[in-house]
């Protein structure tokens, strides 16, 4: 399940304030024009427990935005929030996925330690969430990885009708580096588009600190790695998804937490 992995700031948040991130453009910001323009006041930091819902606004060169004014929660598209308890993903709109854990030979899992299944916590409101913690090692190709499937056969799945993906996460240690991957029919193998080059996945790079983070990010925001894979398209393809995951880098103690799992709709 090797799937190499390149360091790449595709996406960066730095924290608000201790064990908080929020998003910050990858493009450098224009110089200050300290005589004319005031600096702009710092957001507040969300209180403990509660959600930074701070809005993500960092464009991808040349990919026109999915959403013109922004996005919602769509109808029908949880994918799985855990309260239930089990490894199986909502039942809602054709899914029927599952929950997965995935690991280089080197690497250690901790939790879930046996079966997948959720654990007992999860965000504000919530009594469960997906724990996934454990070891990577330095000699790997690539770290771990937790994810859902969207579909039980393992086929793709149709999600051309939705706008983006939505999720919370957060992290025992502040200042960890975990991307969000999304498979689709041109980056996993069953496809049939790549051949040695599979798994450089479109999806964003965060930096996840120890409060609860939601992540609202909308097809156009997602971007593949720029130093590898094969092919390389101009962005995902929505209408035929495999699965959304969460990667850890080589070399990292991580303990993360994940809840909430949702498709978005455009406002």
């Amino acid at each position: 399940m090797g799937r190499p992995m390149t360091k790449l700031a595709v996406f960066t948040a730095i924290p608000l304030a201790a064990g908080v991130f929020a998003a910050c453009a990858s493009q450098p910001a224009p110089p200050a024009d300290t005589a004319s323009t005031p600096a702009p006041a710092a957001a507040p930091a969300p209180a403990a427990g509660t959600v930074d819902a701070t809005p993500i606004a960092d464009p991808v060169a040349n990919v026109p935005p999915t959403c013109a004014h922004g996005t919602k929660a769509a109808d029908n598209g949880l994918i799985d929030d855990l309260e239930d308890g089990n490894d199986k993903a909502a039942p809602l709109d054709g899914r029927s996925g599952s929950w997965w854990i995935g690991k280089a030979d080197h690497a250690t899992i901790a939790i879930p330690a046996g079966a997948v299944k959720p654990s007992a916590g999860g965000a504000e409101g919530g009594k469960h969430g997906m724990h996934f913690a454990g070891k990577t090692d330095n000699s790997d190709p690539w770290g771990a990885a937790v994810g859902v499937n969207f579909l039980a056969g393992g086929g793709f799945y149709d999600a051309s009708k939705y706008a983006g993906i939505s999720f919370k996460i957060k992290s025992a240690k502040p200042g960890l580096d975990v991307r969000l991957k999304i498979n689709d029919v041109n980056t996993h193998p069953d496809g049939g588009q790549c051949t040695k080059e599979c798994f450089n996945a479109f999806g964003r790079e965060m930096i996840v600190g120890t409060e609860w983070k939601e992540m609202n990010l909308m097809w156009s925001e997602l971007t593949q790695q720029s130093d590898w894979g094969n092919p390389r398209p101009p962005m995902i393809e929505p209408h035929k998804l495999k699965d959304i995951e969460w990667q850890v880098w080589p070399g990292a103690d991580f303990d993360i937490w994940i809840d909430d799992v949702r498709f978005l709709a455009c406002q």
